[in-house]
Order: C-alpha cells, then sequence, then structure tokens
C-alpha cells in the first residue's frame, strides 16, 4: 500500500476519535505475578525503592464491576480483577513467565502415560481462612459446585471434562478424564483452581489466601485486612482498599492526584501518558484483537469473502493507529510469548488486490458488532475504510457490553469486534475457540483436520509433540479464516512512585499479579 493511503487512514481514524482525548480502551475479557518482543513499548518501568516496606495501606482502582468475590463470578475471574481475586482465594496453578502452569497451591498434578489420568497432590496443613481443613475433599466439593449450573460459572465447560473425582488420600485427588488431556492443569489457574467455600447464606466466599474479606459493596468496594494464619508468604500492606472505577481517564487520573496507588489499564493513550508523567508502566501483551466472523450466514459461509476480508485489512495501521505502537501485530491463535509460537508462523499479507480478486466481482456488505468504548470504535474506523477499499460495505453498530455478550453467546451477528486474554493459553483457546464441538465456539467453524490436530495435541505430553499440532491447527485456521487476527495489546498496570514490587509482566502471556508481591514507601 502506499504511503499516503496509511497516512490517509491515520487521519480519517484519528478525526473520528477526537473526542477520544486519551480515553481509547479496549474490552478485554486470564506466575502469580515475565522484554516482550514487542514492536512498542510495552513492558516494565519502575521508579519505587527496592526494599519492601511493610504495613499501611495499598489502593487500587479496578476497570469493572464484579457481583460478588467467589470465583463463579466470571468478573472477578477475568484477567483485571485477579489481583482481587488471588488477595482472597489461592489457585492451584499459576502461569509462569514462559508461558507454561506451575504448581501453587497444589504441590504436584501429575498425569498416566496416556494423559487420562492426573493425580494431585495439595500442600500439607493448608486452612481456609475460617479454620477448616483445605484438603483432598475440599477440592472435589468446589468443583462440584462450580460444575452445578446453578452456579452460572462458565469453567462448567472445563469441569465437564473430568469423568470422574477420588479423594485417593487427606490431600490427594485423582482424576479420570472423559479424553485425554495434556495440558488438563491448565484449566486450574482461573475460577476450578481457586479452591473456595460458601457458608451457607452468604454471597462471598471463604478462601485460603493472604487476605480476608473484611467490608464489600459488591460493584462498588472491597476491603480486605491480612491473614495472620496464612500458609504462604504473607503480604506487605496490612490492608488492600479496592475500588471500581470503569471510566479509563478517571481511574488514571486518580493515581496523579494519589487517590489510587495502582490501576489497571489497557488504553494506548493513557500508557503513553502515564510514562510521561514519570508514573511507573507495567504492562504485557494481555490482550488480543480479533474479529469473529459468524461462519454460517451467507456472505460469509463462502471462505473465499473471509480470506477477502483478511487480504484487505493491514494490521500493521491497525496496531500504530489504535495501539500507538505499543502492541505487536498477530499472526494467529497462538500469542508470540506463548511457548509453542513458531518463528515461521506466517499470516496472509495486506493486499487489497487481492481481496477484490477473492471477491470476483461479487458486491459484499455487513453489519459490523463493536461494544461503545472509544477505542474499539476507533478501530472499527479504521476497518471501515480499509474494507471500504476493497469495494466492501461495511456499517458499524455500536452496543453496550450487555448487549453485545447476549449476541455473542447466542451468535446473532454477522461480524463483531472481540478483544480477549483467552489466547494467552493456547492448550485451551484454540480447542475452546475453534473446536468444532464447543460451546465457545461462536463463529460455528468446523474443520475435521483442525479437530484432529487438537486432539493430537492435547494428548500428547511431549511438549514439541504438542507444538506441532497446535500450529498445524493454527495454520489451517488463518487460512480458512473464521476469524482474524489483528493486534496483540499491551494491558497491565499505572502505579505511583511509591509503589514497589511490580513483578515484570512483558513475557507473561496471562497478566496476574498477586498483591502479596507489593508495597507502598513512607
Amino acid at each position: 500500500m502506499t504511503h499516503s493511503r496509511r497516512t490517509a487512514w491515520a487521519v480519517a481514524a484519528c478525526t473520528a476519535g477526537v473526542f477520544l482525548a486519551a480515553s481509547a480502551c479496549t474490552t478485554s475479557d486470564n506466575a502469580v505475578s515475565g522484554s516482550s518482543g514487542s514492536s512498542g513499548s510495552s513492558g516494565h518501568t519502575s521508579t519505587a525503592a527496592a526494599q519492601p516496606v511493610d504495613g499501611g495501606t495499598l489502593r487500587i482502582g479496578l476497570d469493572r464491576p464484579f457481583a460478588k468475590i467467589d470465583p463463579t463470578d466470571g468478573s472477578l475471574m477475568s484477567q483485571p480483577l485477579l489481583i482481587l481475586a488471588d488477595a482472597v482465594f489461592d489457585p492451584l496453578m499459576v502461569n509462569d513467565a514462559k508461558g507454561g502452569v506451575t504448581p501453587y497451591l497444589a504441590k504436584s498434578f501429575t498425569p498416566s502415560g496416556d494423559a487420562k489420568t492426573w493425580t494431585l497432590q495439595l500442600r500439607d496443613g493448608v486452612k481456609f481462612s475460617d479454620g477448616s481443613a483445605l484438603d483432598a475433599q475440599a477440592v472435589i466439593d468446589h468443583i462440584h459446585r462450580l460444575s452445578d449450573p446453578a452456579a452460572k460459572c462458565s469453567c462448567a465447560v472445563d469441569a465437564a471434562a473430568i469423568g470422574a473425582m477420588t479423594a485417593t488420600g487427606p490431600t490427594e485427588v485423582t482424576f479420570t478424564l472423559k479424553t485425554p488431556d495434556a495440558a488438563f492443569p491448565n484449566m486450574f489457574t482461573r475460577a476450578l483452581g481457586y479452591i473456595a467455600k460458601v457458608p451457607a447464606g452468604s454471597t462471598t466466599a471463604i478462601g485460603s489466601g493472604p487476605y480476608t474479606v473484611s467490608e464489600v459493596q459488591a460493584g462498588v468496594s472491597a476491603t480486605v485486612v491480612r491473614n495472620p494464619d496464612y500458609w504462604g508468604t504473607k503480604g506487605h500492606a496490612d490492608k488492600i482498599v479496592y475500588k471500581v472505577l470503569t471510566d479509563a481517564d478517571s481511574r488514571a487520573a486518580s493515581v496523579r492526584s494519589g487517590d489510587e496507588d495502582l490501576v489497571w489499564n489497557e488504553t494506548p493513550a493513557l500508557l503513553k501518558q502515564a510514562r510521561a508523567d514519570g508514573l511507573q508502566v507495567d504492562t504485557g501483551l494481555g490482550g488480543t484483537s480479533t474479529i469473529l466472523i459468524n461462519t454460517k450466514q451467507a456472505p460469509f459461509d463462502d471462505p473465499r469473502v473471509r480470506q477477502a476480508l483478511q487480504a484487505a485489512i493491514d494490521r500493521s495501521a491497525l496496531e500504530k493507529v489504535v495501539d500507538l505502537g505499543q502492541g505487536r501485530v498477530s499472526d494467529g491463535p497462538i500469542g508470540a510469548t506463548s511457548p509453542y509460537h513458531s518463528a515461521a508462523a506466517s499470516y496472509p499479507a495486506f493486499d487489497t488486490a487481492k481481496a477484490k480478486q477473492l471477491l470476483g466481482g461479487k458486491k459484499v456488505s455487513f453489519q459490523y458488532i463493536v461494544t461503545n468504548d472509544p477505542q474499539s470504535q476507533q478501530r472499527a474506523t479504521l476497518l471501515q475504510q480499509m474494507l471500504g477499499d476493497a469495494g466492501i460495505t461495511m456499517t458499524i453498530k455500536p452496543v453496550d457490553q450487555a448487549t453485545w455478550g447476549t449476541l455473542l453467546y447466542q451468535h446473532q451477528f454477522q461480524v463483531m469486534d472481540f478483544v480477549t486474554s483467552l489466547y494467552g493459553d493456547a492448550d485451551t483457546a484454540i480447542a475452546e475457540m475453534f473446536g468444532s464441538k464447543s460451546p465457545m465456539n461462536f463463529v460455528g467453524y468446523s474443520n475435521p483436520e483442525v479437530d484432529q490436530s487438537i486432539a493430537t495435541g492435547r494428548a500428547a505430553l511431549d511438549p514439541a509433540v504438542r507444538g506441532a499440532a497446535y500450529n498445524k491447527a493454527a495454520a489451517q485456521i488463518v487460512a480458512d479464516a473464521p476469524t482474524l487476527f489483528l493486534t496483540q495489546t499491551a494491558t497491565g498496570f499505572i502505579a505511583s512512585a511509591k509503589v514497589g514490587g511490580l513483578p515484570d509482566l512483558s513475557h507473561m502471556t496471562t497478566i496476574n499479579v498477586s498483591p502479596t508481591q507489593l508495597w507502598v514507601g513512607k
């Protein structure tokens, strides 16, 4: 494409988004604490003192409301709110800095030779904060509770893979799976792994975490205090106060004003401004912006039409204009920081002429569903112009977040903007998003070869064999284009200069920071 065309797109997109000021934000969805390989400036900048400081109150601003403090609440299990979940609950497994998972509350998680039977060994002597034992039966009870339809936990999809659970010792659980799964422990890094119990009549679950809940106002705020009997490393802060601040500008401003010590942020302009203001910025490639295409609806049941959209989109321009050069282009469902990512991974080049050729004169028009947040709308505006250059007519339809979710799960869309942290874990993402029988296959995609590659990968205990199978599936998915991959976006935290203990998130596939690591300087 010509430089003048790229410049025209940038000017038009920014003109359409002048009202953004510094408020553009994405809609994202998941070790407890990773330089990024990014083309931009995501990473870790720190100004805090290196020596930990104990005591005081840590104030954290959250980007979204939570219904209750319970692993069944999907919001609490989203990346931005894991910093609250980790205060109250201990996960069995955690994402590490190399893209894998390692034991945390678990001591070990061992497979049989066919990856169909798994043995979980818990740490000895761990108790819930009410003093009761967190043993093998507690784990089984937790999984049964979350898999009950009444719990309305999305994790029930994962729990359904379990054929049987048996307490084979006080701190040992044996799982028998319905089909082999070499990545079974990955299911226990979020809801299924945050072991909890709920007292009768309560909406707040009890965990074994480093803090206990002292006060909560659902969707508004929560206060936790240090658990004096915690089995692990004690938190530095005596107390942590969480406050829900849904507006991205207000959240960033709260750190500048000193009202909050740390806030979640995934808005490129605000992250850039925070660095310029001398605040700490700690980010990783925690989100992937994509386009979902309903393959069950004409004209998108024709792969050539989907491939035409794919060829008409300049991902580099999107990364520069929308992400402000702080992310990187995405080349498929295996993220750049994944241990399975291959340097040979390729994605069709931006080629407007090829897009027109694929259409063969066919007139294509469709409605693009996007949330009301400014960054998603800015991305949609730029996409509209790119597709227009290829003769494709795209109408943008903004909806609120709740409506967007309803349309997604009911498959009531032609094409939809979709930003998620799911691709941070290729072991689960490829199967859940593109397996023909998966309830999370929103695009209605079905390819027997991809199903076979997924099955081969999930049954292989050898990471090299698993990676080869996943890359084969990823290449076919990109070729069939049921989902278009755009950019990997920088997400993470803005913190005041007095906050210490922020880990380097730039290598992390899933951003998860335990508040026990953090302290506030005096």
